[in-house]
């Protein structure tokens, strides 16, 4: 298996990166499930695309379950009970330990005659489908069809970003009040902590919080583990700012310091 990893993403611009967090603020109103339609609306201003679906992926069962698809009902059907098998998302999911996959990761897959005759069936050509790992195996998955092949390294990069915003968005669709409430119960952060993650969602790097608090880069990537652990477990900077945000009554960031900040001349961390 010929695995194409999240480090070979580009970095999104200060421009890009402020029009994420303008969408991470929109997903976190969805609260229902007839409202599963703006997950994938959300990306219209980033990639326009036709068709788009969004389902839950369970691995210990492996079972999908599609909860929002514009591809027509027999597309989506078929897809839901066979084709899902051969998608390399789904694959990655089953495979590997890492938390938001995609089927533009796995290089070396061949497609299937029964999943190219029902993309050519249904008029799709081009395609990306993403899954995101959640807790007890239930990842969320997403596809989108049909849009400018130009596009789909930053539509990859973008969803790296904001698949877990998606992720959580889905869930707490689905999910009761009460259910939701208590995926949201985590362990209060300390208030440098508060700080550093406001700091992350407005998509500075590492080297670029240390320079902002006179720390060294050791301390905040220090602090960023105890975080990571304290938000569920999660594995990078783009799932805690998730966690995080979902958890936070005030997720707004701090007031720009008065030094120069040479944000221009830092190393992007690893999306």
């Amino acid at each position: 298996m010929i695995f194409r990893g999240p480090e070979t993403l580009q970095y999104p611009s200060r421009k890009e990166f402020q029009h994420l967090g303008e969408i991470m603020h929109q997903v976190r109103s969805i609260q229902h499930r007839d409202q599963l339609p703006m997950l994938a609306a959300c990306f219209d201003t980033i990639a326009p695309h036709e068709y788009s679906a969004s389902g839950i992926f369970d691995i210990s069962h492996k079972q999908l379950q599609i909860g929002h698809s514009n591809y027509g009902r027999e597309h989506t059907h078929l897809y839901e009970t066979q084709c899902y098998k051969w998608d390399p998302a789904i694959q990655l999911l089953e495979t590997t330990k890492i938390g938001t996959v995609s089927s533009e990761d796995l290089l070396d897959l061949e497609i299937s005659k029964e999943v190219a005759g029902l993309k050519l069936d249904a008029g799709n050509k081009e395609c990306l489908t993403v899954g995101v790992r959640g807790a007890l195996g239930l990842c969320t998955y997403f596809a989108f069809s049909n849009f400018d092949q130009q596009l789909m390294n930053k539509f990859r990069t973008m969803m790296q970003i904001l698949g877990p915003h998606l992720h959580l968005a889905y869930m707490q669709a689905i999910s009761s009040a009460n259910d939701y409430q208590s995926l949201l119960q985590t362990p209060a952060l300390t208030a440098r902590e508060e700080e550093i993650m406001r700091w992350v969602a407005e998509g500075k790097t590492n080297w670029e919080i240390s320079v902002i608090l006179h720390v060294s880069l050791n301390t905040i990537k220090f602090h960023l583990k105890n975080v990571y652990y304290k938000l569920g477990g999660v594995e990078n900077r783009w799932a805690a700012v998730a966690q995080w945000q979902r958890s936070s009554s005030n997720p707004t960031p701090p007031n720009r310091p008065t030094h120069q900040d040479n944000s221009s001349e830092t190393t992007p961390p690893p999306l």
